[in-house]
C-alpha cells in the first residue's frame, strides 16, 4: 500500500507524540522517586535531631562549691559531676557543663541556655511552680559555722549578729525565714562565689549558713579554725530542675529512673562516702 505524504507525516507525528508522552511518564516517575528519597532523608534527619536534642544535655553548675562543683588544674570535679558523668554513661548522652555563678544559673535555666543545673539545688514549694525535678540525689543538713573559740551556741545567742549566706540560694531564703520567726534581727550578707566559710575565719560574719557537708568539707580542705554550732534546724531535699516543657518531662523521667538505679546498685552511696566520707544521699531519719 502506498502513503501520500499527509499519511506519512501524520505517521511521524504520531511516533513523535507517543515518544514525548513515555518520556514525560518516566520523568514524573524519576521526580516523584527523588521526592520519596528525599521525604525518607527528611525523616532521617529529624529522627536524627530528635536524637541529637536528646543526648545534647548542658549542665550548669559552679566551680568554687567544692566538694560539689569546683575547678582544679583546668577540670571540673566533685560530687556533682561524677553523677553526670555517670548518669550520661548510662544512657549515652552527650554531656556539656556551663560555668557560671549560682544567681546565674537560675536566669540560664529560664532562658533555656542549659538543660539542668547541678549546685546542691533543693526542692521548694515555689520551684515546684515553675519545674519539674528529677528523683532527689541527696539530702542536706542546714547548720551554722563559727570560730572554734566562738561563745555562739543556740539560735538566741546570734541575734543581732552577721551571718553570711549564698545569694539566691534556698539558704538566703531559709536564713531570712528563720530570722523573721524568731526574731533575731540579723545582719545578713550574702555571697557569690567566695568562700563564706573564710569569711567567718578571718572575722567579717560571726557565722555561715549553708549546708553542712559543704562546710565541713571546706574548713577540712583548708584547715580552718572553725566549728558547727551543732543546730540542723531543718534539711533540704536536692534534685536537678527542669523547665516544664513535654522534652523536659521526658527527660526528667528519663534521669529519674537513672537516678533510682544509681540509689539502688550503691553508686551514688559510693559517690557521697568519696567525696564527703559520709553517706548524703538516704533520707535522714527524725
Amino acid at each position: 500500500m502506498k502513503l501520500n505524504k499527509r499519511g506519512i507525516l501524520l505517521i511521524a507525528l504520531t511516533l513523535i507524540i507517543s515518544t514525548l508522552l513515555l518520556a514525560c511518564q518516566s520523568d514524573n516517575k524519576v521526580e516523584q522517586s527523588s521526592k520519596n528519597i528525599e521525604k525518607t532523608d527528611n525523616n532521617k534527619n529529624d529522627e536524627a535531631n530528635k536524637s541529637d536534642l536528646k543526648k545534647n544535655i548542658i549542665v550548669g553548675t559552679s566551680a568554687s562549691y567544692y566538694p560539689w562543683a569546683f575547678q582544679k588544674d583546668n577540670e571540673l570535679h566533685g560530687f556533682e559531676i561524677d553523677i553526670w558523668n555517670e548518669i550520661a554513661t548510662r544512657n549515652d548522652y552527650s554531656i556539656g557543663f556551663q560555668i557560671s555563678k549560682f544567681s546565674g544559673l537560675v536566669g540560664m535555666l529560664d532562658a533555656g541556655q542549659i538543660t539542668t543545673i547541678a549546685h546542691q539545688m533543693s526542692i521548694t514549694d515555689d520551684r515546684l511552680e515553675k519545674y519539674y525535678f528529677s528523683e532527689p540525689y541527696a539530702y542536706s543538713y542546714y547548720d551554722f559555722a563559727v570560730k572554734k573559740d566562738s561563745s555562739l551556741k543556740t539560735i538566741e545567742d546570734l541575734k543581732g549578729k552577721t551571718v553570711g549566706c549564698w545569694l539566691g540560694g534556698n539558704g538566703e531564703k531559709t536564713i531570712r525565714d528563720i530570722n523573721e520567726k524568731e526574731k533575731l534581727n540579723l545582719n545578713i550578707k550574702t555571697y557569690d562565689g567566695v568562700p563564706i566559710e573564710s569569711e567567718v575565719a578571718l572575722g567579717r560574719l560571726d557565722a555561715s549558713w549553708q549546708g553542712e557537708i559543704k562546710t565541713l568539707s571546706t574548713i577540712e580542705e583548708g584547715n580552718l579554725n572553725l566549728k558547727m554550732m551543732g543546730i540542723k534546724p531543718f534539711y533540704e531535699i536536692n534534685a536537678y530542675p527542669f523547665l516544664k516543657n513535654d522534652d523536659s518531662k521526658k527527660l526528667q523521667e528519663e534521669i529519674s529512673k537513672t537516678i533510682k538505679e544509681m540509689h539502688e546498685d550503691g553508686t551514688l552511696k559510693k559517690l557521697s562516702e568519696k567525696w564527703f566520707s559520709i553517706d548524703t544521699t538516704t533520707k535522714p531519719i527524725n
